[in-house]
Order: structure tokens, then sequence, then C-alpha cells
């Protein structure tokens, strides 16, 4: 694992964007959460910015080798090609987790236990900060971020760890989840006016990290992912989603051994990619032809500000135990 490149790439996110989207008076006395008001679902907000193929024809995308645009469009942005490759498989996993949480939100300012139809949660309001899973050990002290409250929800082998700030329409979330010893997921997601932020890491059927950005007015997005699914391969990029017109570009690579780093990538009309065309352009080498920076080549183009670039070799968590909640 590139332990610099990864560190990089989370302090320049969630450092600069994610927190100067949420601020760090999040976790003031003015708590806007103590009338019992929901937390916001998250994945319409992701497909309001960013492609979703769960309806799509996908026969001509089936290639799994990294410089076949269908193998990894497709286990990106639809859920049922791409399972934990999917960005809406984790959010949807994270929408569940915070219809549980809701469904106590009259009771998020009252400590201690309480018991709804056979599900257990306990309230801690008195926490202030909360350090992000995970991301401990690649940043020296974890990455603490302002919250509200605490809670953790218990139902059958599940359980929720979620502290989570809310003012108004805004909101800041922490979670960690397990199911028994074999599964386990953690989430740092931010709302702020337009702009969402997600990240995720977790461990299922495949192992997996996720970074998304987006703006639900803009229509912009921009993603950076690996995976152990398959084989270990990463994706990153970005575009717009506006009108049909809208482009993006993508680029990946595969590390099927130790040595193995060649990159491809697309550009591609929200369009085609609905309609499983393949672009006349095609699909280039980065070695031959690397992207030049401008325009939606600018998501994939690594001096660019607009590119979130490759998260690192193998830059997922190795097992359960990397994902627990730092108390």
């Amino acid at each position: 694992m590139n332990v610099n490149l990864l560190r990089g790439v989370i302090l320049a996110v969630f450092t600069v964007v994610c927190l100067s989207a949420c601020g760090v008076e999040s976790g003031s006395e003015d708590d806007s959460a103590a009338d019992g008001s929901a937390l916001h679902a998250f994945t319409e907000d992701v497909q309001l910015c960013t492609p979703y193929l769960g309806s799509s024809t996908l026969d001509q995308w089936a290639d799994w080798d990294p410089d076949s645009a269908g193998g990894v469009l497709g286990r990106m942005f639809d859920p049922e090609e791409g399972a934990d490759e999917c960005v809406y498989t984790h959010s949807t996993i994270l929408d569940d987790h915070i219809e549980l949480v809701n469904r106590f939100s009259d009771y998020w300012d009252q400590d201690g236990e309480h018991t709804l139809d056979g599900i257990t949660m306990t309230v801690d309001a008195g926490v202030q900060t909360a350090v992000i899973p995970y991301l401990d050990q690649y940043i020296f002290g974890g990455l603490s971020v302002a919250v509200d409250r605490m809670v953790t929800l218990e139902s059958g082998t599940l359980t929720i760890r979620m502290a989570f700030a809310v003012d108004g329409e805004n909101e800041t979330i922490v979670e960690q989840y397990e199911i028994g010893d074999t599964e386990a997921g953690v989430f740092y997601t931010v709302r702020e006016g337009d702009y969402r932020g997600f990240w995720q890491a977790s461990v299922r059927d495949a192992r997996s990290q996720h970074m998304w950005e987006g703006d639900v007015a803009q229509k912009w997005f921009r993603i950076t992912e690996c995976s152990d699914a398959g084989t270990n391969w990463e994706v990153m990029g970005g575009g717009s989603v506006t009108d049909d017109d809208s482009m993006m570009a993508f680029s990946a690579r595969s590390h099927e051994d130790s040595v193995s780093e060649d990159e491809y990538y697309l550009t591609i009309s929200l369009r085609d990619l609905n309609n499983g065309t393949v672009p006349a352009t095609g699909v280039a080498d980065a070695a031959v032809d690397s992207p030049d920076g401008e325009d939606e080549q600018a998501y994939i183009t690594k001096t660019s500000s607009d590119c979130l670039g490759f998260l690192g070799f193998f830059a997922y968590p190795n097992d359960v135990d990397e994902l627990d909640w730092i108390f």
C-alpha cells in the first residue's frame, strides 16, 4: 500500500473540503437536533449528481479487464453489477442505518438506553468529538470531527455506532457498523448546502474504500475507489450529469501482481453511458497518451486540483479489526 499517497489524498479531501464544509463549530450549544428532527438519507442526493446505471442495458459492458469501459463503469454505478464496488451499495447501507437511528429521534437528547420494537439504542448526548475509524493509521492522532452526540444501536447481530451533528439542513455523520465478527464498515459524510461528501471503508464480500463528493445543484461529482473484488483495482474520475451531453472521465488500473500498474482512461457523455454505447474515441492507454487536464479530463489528471487521484496500492482495510470504533 502506498501509505504516503493515501494519506495525502485523505488529508486533501477531508481536511480541506469536508471539514471546511461542515465547520468546526458543529458541536455548539445551539443544537437544532434537540427537537427530534431526522437525519437525511444520502443515496438520492448521490444519484442527483452521479450516474446511476440500475435501469440501463449493460450487456456490452460486461468485460472485467481494466481497459474495458464497461467493466469499470458498470461496477462503479450499477449496484447489481458492482455490489461492494459500487458507491450506491454503501450509500444504501448508510441510509438503512440512518432510518434505524431516526426511529429514536425523540430520544436523541435523553442519555441512556431506549428500546423500540426490539431494537435498543444507547444515547450519549455529551460527546462533542468523534475520531473517524480506520483513518487513524494514516493520520497521526486520527481525524477528529465535531459532533453533538453519539448513539449506539443494537439489533440482532448488527451494531451501529453513530456520532453526528445537525445544524438546520447541514449534517455531519461519523459511523462504524459491524455484523457479527466478519463484516464491518465505517462512514464519514458531510451535508452542507448543495455540497455532499461521502467516504466509506469496509470489509464485506469484498474489501473496499470509496471517496465521493458532489454538488446537487451544479450536478458535478468526483470519485476515487479501490477494491479487492476479482483483482486488486482502482478507479478515479468525475464530471457532470447536467444533461445527456454532459461529459465525464474515468481512469482505472489493476494490480494483478506487484509490478502491474497499467492505467487506462475513458471520456464519455452521460448519453453514451446510459445507452451502453462505447465512445468513438475508445479507451486510451495513459502511458501512451496521458490525460491533458482540459475539461472533463481534469478529473483524471493527477496534477489538477479537480482530480482526487488514486487511493494507492491495496488501500482498503485488511480485516474488520482495522475498522474498530475509536473510543
